[in-house]
């Protein structure tokens, strides 16, 4: 029986069943994976690299996309990835990128000391993947000699062989195509040559396997058989078994080799149910929901390609009872192919302007707003390989199961078809299981995205018991920042929403020790960082869109903590009540100081340096000598401890003083030394003054006696500093005795396009001749993956 699908026909209208029963039951799936996505979210990423061979001493610049699994589209939850690279000798560098609209730009120095010639790991994860099954995606940093990639090669010797029958499963009886991937023992794609053979060693099918290390053959398995394949011209002379044949069920063919109409036959054996259901899903939207009766145990559906949407779409075979049979997935070419990479011209000579223009559509032709990169180096390889190992297309639609970057393939192109179909029978599972949709009361994800950089513990009292609503504060003072909040009755507390580049040093304090004497913050093992804030891509009319989705906004931590972001004032004393500072030398019929610190406030102090950077306007610190300013210039304070002459701040501790008086650079300071004497405070008194009165009168104390509580110091990692590419601009100066060997020749991995999907950039070429490829990479707001490759040539 065959069932025809036609664009006038709607989902689910089969004479069969009623079409209000089949219409609620694709409404009732839809709303249960729409359901279950939102309560499990995932995400995936690419990197866009601006190469495919470093060599030491090169910059690595590169673009990571981070989409939502189901759908493509960049994502709006998390707000760091983590970036891991693995040298030789084993050792890690990790980085912290801030993402924005699902985007983030970072850059790597291949240096001597670190990397040598080779193969890396390039590992990218957010903290919402570690739930999944895709913890971590890798991609592979090839370090060779420009223009000779001498990278590792493969081993010639097949290590092992793994079959895919088509829908899932062999069943006795009914034919299936069955795909058969090789590999060599360090997991790369590896050509083959081999048969199959029964229990009886009778060969029943032959294969072989190309450079993609996929192959496909049909087999009709019997009843109780047994299967397993042969190498030819093995050394090994190994046997690979075949997946179990089952007794009875259903088999999945799908034939998409026509340009208009998808083929979906579905076999069965005589003891299983005739009736069944056929689900077309894409991006975690169900397209159709077709009910099928299998006469005389075989049943065909055609569908035309026009009804289904672009990209990877699956094709699932259920029992009435939402029982999955079978499934598998199939690609789905764009339904407008058009170039969408314009260079005004094909030939430039050195130093000239290059001018690029973007024209991105979708499906319909209309322009696409969207997030995109662009990378230009020289073209070192044969045209046809173009499409690199590591396209967009291969990380977001091949990478399900982090294998198989070797596959290289054009969605617009035939070559390349056969091998990507192959391998979209190798995935079973997409994005989520089809059981988990179907099982009812399934508990939310308890993993929620990292959206803000943050550090946190718990406090204990004296006695070792939880200090519940134990109040803290979180000083930085290289980024002038203190961060307050309260911890919860188990005395567990979190700073969230701060921003800091590189590592970062924090004093964490409990401001509300009372009579507590040992009071101790224990921290996270793990500290994670990014900034929270609203991130936008223009809408379709150009304007900013709404702040992105899950953003929780109004959302309150579990842990209840209340943080505010104090602004660091000046203290100043004025006009004020003027402190009395018990034993001070600072002259009493003096000018009141500029600024003064009393015992209460500096008991609270862990570095006094830190303290006088960050709270006082005018105050510079450098190597823990105070800077004034006076005539102009620059210069270091006088530092009186005691009335002795001290070299800097290095070993004085705020808790062992009971008060700090400070006066500034200018007339004030110069008349207090002439009234008292220059020879007393030393030359260059003008820049100011600072008057340090302690407990006792012992200039050289360097140690306190009394216990440090309730007080923690910190390094945290922090965003990894930003970069930008560098390209000369020779409008201005044509000529540079430099030569410039731009290396790539042009990097810019911030492209956004407007309402009519345009944008547009420029640069110069450099001095060195040839060919140089353009590669065009980035994803609409609506999903759309783009990749396109050009050549022009420097003469």
């Amino acid at each position: 029986m065959i069932i025809i699908l036609n664009a006038a026909s709607s989902a689910g209208q089969q004479p069969t069943l009623a079409d209000g029963i089949e219409s609620n039951h694709q409404k009732n799936l839809s709303l249960k994976l729409e359901q279950f996505l939102q309560e499990h979210p995932k995400e995936k990423v690419h990197v866009h690299f601006d190469k495919s061979i470093y060599a030491i001493g090169d910059t690595v610049w590169y673009k990571i996309y981070l989409v939502n699994a189901y759908n493509n589209q960049l994502s709006a939850l998390s707000k760091l990835v983590h970036v891991e690279i693995v040298n030789g000798e084993g050792q890690s560098q990790k980085l912290r990128l801030p993402v924005n609209s699902g985007m983030a730009n970072g850059y790597l120095v291949l240096s001597p000391q670190k990397f040598n010639q080779g193969s890396y790991p390039f590992n990218v994860h957010t903290r919402l993947m570690e739930h999944g099954a895709q913890k971590i995606y890798t991609f592979n940093l090839n370090i060779g000699i420009k223009g000779n990639a001498d990278l590792p090669t493969a081993s010639s010797e097949v290590a092992s062989l793994q079959f895919y029958p088509e829908g899932g499963t062999l069943v006795a009886g009914l034919r299936s195509k069955v795909v058969v991937k090789s590999q060599d023992a360090g997991g790369n794609p590896i050509a083959a040559n081999g048969y199959v053979i029964d229990e009886g060693n009778h060969k029943v099918a032959e294969f072989a396997t190309e450079k993609s290390g996929m192959g496909m053959f049909a087999l009709s398995p019997k009843q109780q058989g047994k299967y397993s394949a042969v190498l030819e011209k093995s050394v090994a002379n190994r046997r690979f078994e075949l997946p179990k044949v089952k007794d009875k069920g259903y088999v999945l063919a799908v034939n998409s080799t026509n340009e208009d109409t998808l083929t979906v036959r579905i076999s069965k054996t005589m003891t299983v149910q005739d009736e069944v259901r056929v689900v077309f899903q894409a991006n975690g939207n169900i397209y159709h929901v077709i009910p099928v009766s299998i006469v005389l145990g075989s049943s065909a559906l055609k569908i035309p390609k026009a009804l289904l949407p672009s990209g990877l779409n699956e094709v699932a075979l259920f029992s009435m009872e939402n029982t999955l049979l079978a499934n598998r997935f199939l690609f789905v070419p764009e339904k407008q192919s058009s170039k969408q990479l314009f260079l005004d011209r094909n030939e430039y000579g050195t130093r000239e302007p290059v001018k690029i223009k973007l024209n991105i559509s979708d499906d319909t032709g209309v322009g696409l707003v969207g997030g995109y990169s662009i990378a230009i180096a020289k073209a070192d390889e044969p045209l046809e390989e173009n499409n690199s190992r590591w396209s967009i297309w291969s990380s977001l639609i091949l990478n399900e199961t982090n294998e198989d970057q070797s596959i290289d393939f054009d969605p617009q192109a035939q070559t390349g078809k056969a091998a990507l179909d192959m391998h979209l029978i190798t995935q079973r599972l997409g994005s989520f299981s089809w059981d988990e949709i179907f099982t009812d009361n399934q508990p939310p994800s308890p993993f929620t995205a990292e959206r803000s950089l943050s550090i946190g513990g718990k406090v204990l009292k004296t006695d070792g018991k939880p200090m519940a609503g134990a109040k803290l504060s979180l000083f930085a003072a290289k980024n002038m920042m203190l961060i307050d909040t309260v911890a919860n009755e188990n005395g567990i507390f979190k700073f969230e929403n701060f921003s800091v580049l590189d590592s970062t040093e924090v004093v964490i304090r409990v401001t509300n020790l009372g009579n507590e004497k040992n009071v101790q913050i224990i921290l996270e093992e793990e500290v994670s960082s990014i900034e929270d804030e609203a991130t936008y891509l223009p809408n379709a009319n150009g304007t900013k869109a709404a702040k992105s989705e899950g953003s929780n906004q109004n959302q309150p931590h579990p842990i209840q903590s209340k943080e505010k972001v104090n602004e660091l004032k000046t203290v100043e004393i004025a006009a004020k009540r003027r402190p009395v500072i018990p034993g001070s030398v600072y002259p009493f019929a003096a000018a009141p100081p500029d600024y003064t610190i009393e015992a209460e406030e500096l008991h609270k102090i862990i570095s006094l340096t830190d303290y006088l950077r960050s709270r006082f306007i005018g105050i510079v610190v450098v190597n823990n000598k105070v800077m004034g300013r006076c005539a102009g210039k620059e210069g270091p304070m006088l530092i009186l401890l005691n009335g002795q002459n001290i070299e800097d701040l290095s070993f004085v501790n705020p808790r062992s003083l009971t008060g700090v008086q400070i006066i500034k650079g200018g007339v004030t300071a110069a008349g207090m030394a002439n009234q008292f004497g220059e020879s007393l405070y030393g030359q260059g008194v003008c820049f100011g003054i600072i008057f340090l009165t302690s407990n006792h009168h012992n200039p050289n104390f360097a140690k306190v006696t009394e216990q440090t509580t309730g007080i923690i110091r910190k390094k945290i990692p922090g965003f990894a500093a930003p970069k930008a590419f560098s390209s000369p601009n020779y409008a201005i100066k044509k000529v540079d005795i430099a030569k410039d060997l731009r290396d790539p020749l042009f990097w810019k991995p911030d492209i956004i396009t407007d309402k009519e999907g345009m944008a547009t950039l420029d640069f110069y070429t450099a001095d060195e001749k040839g060919r140089y490829q353009v590669t065009l990479e980035g994803i609409g707001i609506n999903g759309q993956i783009t990749r396109e490759v050009a050549f022009f040539t420097v003469k």
